[in-house]
């Protein structure tokens, strides 16, 4: 498996979803070709890797491959694997990780891998303790619904600030649409009070003469 330094994103994504996969009764991890792969009784089910920067998750897909491949991020798999119903889907360090759906794609492919009994132990399975001391592990469906949460809370955070953003040009419209407002108000009230000034001055000066002329009169 190829690691790069902006492969440092998809780290905690990426764990997420191997932990998920080696969760399925009798799924074990291998590295064939360098690649991370899960498989159940021998089987590949799930390729989990990072390369060139980009997130690569490849699952056979019996019942929707067909609408997956209808997704931007989704094409069919290499080495003439597309035929048999495998798809893969890459992200790149900018692009959003449906992770729910992975693990959807993941526990589609291991029923179509896996052997009865194991669909079996899947479908009838309680969690367990690994062992003495070890956590339990993760259900498929608690995974996904975890995921789902954190897509959920993403999506909130994402919406939360573009609304912030369209905010503050509105904001500023409407201070530069109030601006010319008052500035006409203020032009309109100039010459109104000069013109009263003016009314106003030979009024005052009538006044003061005729006070001025007032003592003589006495």
């Amino acid at each position: 498996m190829t690691t790069r330094r902006d492969d440092a994103r998809f780290t905690p994504i990426l764990a997420r979803l191997r932990d998920a996969a080696l969760a399925y009764p009798g799924a074990v991890e291998e590295f064939p070709w360098g690649d991370r792969v899960a498989k159940v009784r021998g089987k590949i089910f799930v390729f989990l890797n990072t390369h060139e920067g980009k997130l690569h998750v490849t699952a056979k897909l019996p019942q929707s491959g067909e609408a997956a491949l209808m997704l931007p991020f989704a094409e069919p798999t290499g080495y003439n694997l597309g035929k048999s119903g495998w798809v893969t889907a890459r992200f790149g360090p900018k692009d959003r990780v449906p992770e729910a759906m992975m693990l959807e794609w993941i526990e589609e492919s291991y029923r179509a891998v896996a052997p009865k009994r194991a669909l079996q132990s899947l479908d009838g399975a309680a969690l367990v303790p690994e062992g003495p001391g070890k956590p339990m592990k993760t259900s498929a469906p608690a995974a996904r619904a975890a995921a789902s949460q954190r897509e959920a809370q993403a999506t909130a955070a994402a919406a939360g600030k573009a609304a912030a953003k369209k905010r503050i040009p509105a904001k500023k419209a409407a201070a530069k649409k109030r601006t010319p407002v008052k500035k006409v108000a203020a032009a309109k009230e100039t010459p109104q009070k000069k013109a009263a000034a003016k009314k106003r001055t030979p009024a005052k000066k009538a006044a003061e003469k005729e006070s001025r002329r007032s003592p003589s009169r006495l």
